[in-house]
């Protein structure tokens, strides 16, 4: 074993050379059988640590097929790791394995001839609830390498544990990783997977990846991303457990709109409901908001991802805010309804206010929640419009009447702003 390698992944980045290895066991250790058999073992460990820092991530991943030999390459890759990782520990000295170490490295061998599978475990994969439009062994797939690079990282953090009290033999005892490897589909590993659409003019790779980065990379640390054909869709595995909301979809900076799977929460994303709109209209993905939050003053943002709930629960957005000289920031929001927001949230947004002129028609929400037709007159104090409107008196026999009203600016919208939501108006 030669040269020297850089093991990366999340958690920072860690050089072994092999010369370093040898040195420094032989710069601390004294001359006793078992030292010389724990340097033996540090030199094993970096070989291993060598192998595992490169392997995983030079499989392919873009182009990928969700074929059965597609399919198998996954299983067959997940079985060669564990085939080599087996051999090169089997090429370990026996007279080294009576070590403490040595006797960890042994019980490491046994987990991963166990972990080897014969067969695609499909009917243990499959997602509980299917979503419509996305493709289920796509889900399996995800779903198996999830668990797959979290066994990886557990595997990974033994060997290195191991280097380290070899190499520095009064370092405290950490804790064991072994004993959290379960079988390799009862690991539940600290990643998080969603599984994408991308709009179907998105299909040369490099775009794909800038677009992903962009859009994502506020979530949190992208681990893997894997494109297939030929419709221009996959997942993406994060590292650590994210709370991402139950969206259908997300706009990226690009304004093109990512449909999303989040297999994370029990019951598919609500695509249409009767939530409150009064005081104010709801804002649509895509579309400029206004947001005012404690310590933050007022900055204008756009709306990425709606997480839409039953009433009385309210309505959450997830909003982009771009400034000059900083990485954009993704926040989740609430709709300003003053002291009808039924949750205590810090941070509102608005509507931008329309600009309206004379004689315009506009529409708003009254408190029964239904959309209200008004003409515009001017503009009133700061922030209002004055409007009018014919209100039809409850006899029957009586001529309608004007009403006069000071609606706030960013109440009012024009009926092809909002077009479901304005229907009859009255």
């Amino acid at each position: 074993m030669g040269g020297s390698f850089t093991q990366k992944g999340h958690g920072g980045e860690k050089a072994f050379n092999h010369t370093q290895v040898v040195q420094a066991v032989e710069d601390t250790r004294p001359n006793t059988t078992e030292q010389a058999q724990g340097g033996l073992l540090a030199e094993g460990c970096g070989r291993m640590a060598e192998f595992l820092a490169q392997a995983p991530w030079n499989e392919k991943r873009e182009g990928l097929g969700v074929t059965h030999p597609g399919i198998e390459q996954h299983l067959h890759s997940h079985n060669s790791i564990c085939h080599r990782l087996t051999l090169m520990l089997e090429e370990l000295p026996a007279e080294a394995i009576s070590t403490t170490e040595g006797k960890k490295l042994q019980q490491l061998h046994r987990i991963l001839q166990l972990r080897r599978m014969p067969d695609w475990p499909g009917e243990c994969l499959q997602p509980e609830i299917s979503a419509p439009g996305f493709d289920v062994v796509i889900s399996e797939i995800a779903e198996f390498e999830t668990l797959r690079l979290g066994f990886l990282s557990t595997i990974k953090e033994t060997i290195l544990t191991v280097y380290d009290k070899l190499t520095n033999p009064n370092m405290t005892e950490s804790t064991n990783h072994l004993t959290q490897v379960a079988h390799l589909l009862d690991i539940k590993p600290a990643l998080t997977w969603i599984q994408y659409i991308l709009p179907e003019e998105l299909t040369h790779s490099t775009l794909q990846l800038t677009t992903f980065q962009a859009t994502f990379g506020s979530l949190g640390e992208i681990a893997e991303i894997f494109l297939f054909e030929p419709r221009p869709e996959g997942f993406i595995i994060f590292y650590g457990s994210l709370q991402i909301p139950n969206f259908d979809g997300i706009l990226s900076p690009q304004h093109c709109l990512i449909m999303i799977r989040n297999p994370s929460h029990p019951s598919l994303p609500i695509c249409s409901t009767a939530a409150p709109h009064y005081p104010t209209r709801r804002p649509a993905i895509g579309t400029l908001v206004t947001l005012s939050s404690q310590g933050r003053g007022r900055h204008e943002a756009t709306v990425v991802a709606i997480q839409q709930n039953y009433w009385p629960r309210e309505w959450r957005y997830m909003i982009r805010i771009e400034e000059i000289g900083k990485f954009p920031e993704l926040l989740m929001t609430v709709l300003d309804r003053g002291i009808l927001n039924s949750q205590d949230m810090s941070t509102c947004i608005s509507p931008k206010a329309v600009i309206l002129t004379d004689g315009d028609v506009a529409v708003f929400f009254n408190e029964f929640e239904r959309p209200i037709q008004v003409t515009i007159i001017q503009k009133g104090s700061p922030g209002f419009y004055e409007t009018v409107r014919m209100v039809q008196p409850l006899q029957a026999h009586l001529s309608p009447r004007m009403k006069l009203l000071d609606i706030e600016s960013h109440r009012l919208f024009t009926a092809d702003m909002c077009p479901s939501s304005t229907a009859n108006p009255r």
